[in-house]
């Protein structure tokens, strides 16, 4: 048995500190859905490598409002189906000509050794990606952990290469504020489009 603990005490203790900065980031969506979004900070800069191996960052897309969501192409499990829900706000938002002009999306990988550049075109192109206006990068893997929880993302990397990391969206509006933190929708289950889009129009 002690055997087992020492093995397995640090997914646990990962497990657990995921947990309550979800539960946190969760009040944080349900406190500030009903009014004004406030400016939570800065949102910090970056400039990585994107899918078709040139560089894109923040900046890019300045006067823009913007989502930045960190994730890991192979993650078994919240990663693939909230990028479908990005896929979706990038279907809503075309439709009503805000994507590109008014609007635009970082993917950004912390798994760089599995997200080669060429892994990242593949993946994104199962979601019928904007490529001029949705990007998904990639970056040093210690590098991106710190960017991430810059933006309030927590990520612990397992033994076995895998990770544990909380699942948020950063809204971040024209002068580069982050303004929300997206993690559920409003009944608390995985992300909706149709919640992003109406944060986005918030800020439009």
């Amino acid at each position: 048995m002690k055997e087992f603990v020492m093995k397995h005490w640090f997914k646990g203790v990962a497990a657990a500190a995921v947990i309550a900065i979800a539960a946190v980031l969760v009040l944080n969506t349900t406190v500030t859905s009903g009014g004004k979004l406030p400016v939570i900070k800065k949102a910090p800069d970056f400039k990585l490598e994107s899918s078709d191996g040139t560089q894109a960052g923040l900046a890019d897309s300045n006067g823009k409002i913007r989502l930045v969501y960190f994730f890991w192409s192979t993650c078994p499990d919240i990663c693939q189906p909230t990028t479908y829900e990005l896929s979706k706000v990038q279907e809503e938002l075309q439709k009503e000509g805000m994507m590109g002009t008014d609007v635009a999306m970082y993917s950004i990988s912390f798994d760089p050794d599995k997200d080669t550049a060429k892994q990242l075109a593949s993946y994104s192109t199962r979601f019928q990606k904007d490529t001029t206006n949705w990007k998904f990068l990639r970056g040093e893997e210690k590098a991106m952990r710190d960017l991430a929880n810059s933006y309030a993302v927590s990520v612990y990397k397992n033994p076995d290469g895998t990770f544990l990391h909380t699942n948020s969206i950063a809204l971040v509006d024209r002068d580069g504020n982050i303004r929300k933190y997206i993690t559920s929708d409003d009944n608390g289950s995985i992300v909706n489009y149709k919640d992003i889009v109406k944060y986005v129009k918030q800020l439009k």
